[in-house]
């Protein structure tokens, strides 16, 4: 063989593989999506929060690092630079399914606020919409108005 030939066959062999660089990522966005989908339905239908954030965030850890650690088993000559890509890419495709997940739940809480709000007021859920002020201020409790009955 050429010297050539044998740096082309070290750096074809440094590359990491499509199942690394494409498959374990989606993989990893697949079970991160299904994880939100489970922890959204418990959290709704069960008392986790807060007492049990701990075991969302290691279930979230394992969903991301597991499937990159099974594809890096089945490549031996992969480098620690390798390694590290997919462990970010695998961070980043995890991450997106909650991150989406938790802005929409915001958003919900957000609307639910603005419900109450108007209903307490009798006041329509649009006056709100777009009232850059703070629910405090709203209601008067930082000026001494408001109901203090609550």
């Amino acid at each position: 063989m050429t010297r050539y030939q044998l740096q082309h066959d070290a750096s074809r062999s440094r590359q990491p593989s499509n199942d690394l660089t494409l498959g374990t990522p989606l993989v990893t966005l697949g079970l991160s999506t299904a994880y939100a989908v489970a922890l959204s339905y418990l959290e709704r239908h069960l008392p986790i929060k807060p007492d049990h954030t701990w075991a969302e965030v290691a279930g979230g850890v394992l969903i991301t690092l597991v499937p990159v650690a099974i594809a890096a088993r089945r490549q031996p000559e992969m480098d620690w630079r390798q390694y590290e890509a997919a462990v970010w890419r695998s961070f980043i495709a995890s991450g997106t399914p909650i991150i989406l997940w938790q802005i929409g739940e915001a958003m919900l809480r957000q609307i639910e606020l603005l419900r109450y709000a108007a209903t307490r007021e009798q006041a329509p859920v649009e006056t709100y919409a777009d009232d850059p002020s703070t629910m405090a201020d709203r209601s008067g409790e930082r000026t001494g108005g408001g109901d203090h009955g609550c």
